[in-house]
């Protein structure tokens, strides 16, 4: 596993990595629907990037970011995702709800000290409403992209096909044809390709990364309707990715 490269890589491999121990050691001793509670603790595990990099632009504090981020593991402990289902509300939402709900409580806490209300505390503070809530679908489609790509990466890791080569090779070069991209893929993959392979394989590695992507997204909405999917899809600006 490579190394962090930032303070910031490093802050959220660390809460990561607390996350982890804090819901291993209490998620599922009385749950009533344990597997739910499982595929919420793995997902936010999995998605902590998002919830970190809100925090972080709401409070533009990397000490406070790191309370608050801890303050939320134990409030989903506490239950206050127990009702999350499709039905009520897609958990994205519930988490940014949860989320804003935090730092409004932080903002409320700093206001009582008079020292807090200056103009630019007032400015931070009505930053961390609508504009973080997109970011934080921003930034969640972005986790939902990548956690495709380690998909595709595993996939090619079991069982070598060179679409992961092709799939990054076309997206690095929308612009080339074909046999331009057969040229570059030949020197890279250190084979002979020629422009049909190339166009037969690209279709294939389409078809597995949309596979994935609606698998990822099916395990972020828990829920494998299809409808579900393509609305979260839409939603998050992710339909052109399923375009084979």
């Amino acid at each position: 596993m490579p190394r962090p490269t930032s303070e910031n890589d490093m802050r959220l491999s660390q809460i990561q990595t607390n996350w982890t121990e804090v819901f291993g050691g209490v998620f599922g001793q009385e749950a009533a629907d344990v597997s739910v509670q499982e595929a919420q603790r793995d997902l936010l595990i999995r998605y902590a990037r998002p919830v970190y990099k809100y925090l972080l632009a709401a409070v533009r504090d990397t000490n406070v970011a790191d309370d608050l981020a801890q303050q939320f593991a134990f409030r989903i402990i506490r239950g206050d995702f127990k009702n999350a289902n499709p039905q009520r509300g897609r958990f994205r939402d519930f988490i940014k709800r949860a989320l804003r709900n935090l730092v409004t409580d932080h903002f409320r806490r700093q206001a009582k000290s008079p020292l807090s209300l200056t103009p630019e505390f007032v400015q931070v503070a009505d930053s961390s409403g609508e504009n973080n809530d997109q970011e934080f679908d921003e930034r969640w489609r972005r986790e939902i992209l990548a956690q495709t790509w380690k998909a595709m990466d595993r996939a090619e890791t079991e069982k070598p096909t060179s679409y992961v080569a092709v799939l990054r090779a076309k997206a690095l070069h929308p612009d080339e044809n074909s046999t331009a991209l057969a040229s570059r893929l030949s020197e890279e993959l250190d084979r002979d390709i020629n422009a049909a392979w190339l166009r037969q394989t690209l279709r294939r590695a389409r078809l597995r990364f949309n596979d994935l992507l609606r698998q990822e997204v099916q395990r972020t909405i828990n829920s494998d309707n299809e409808d579900d999917v393509q609305t979260e899809l839409a939603d998050l600006g992710l339909l052109k990715y399923t375009r084979v």
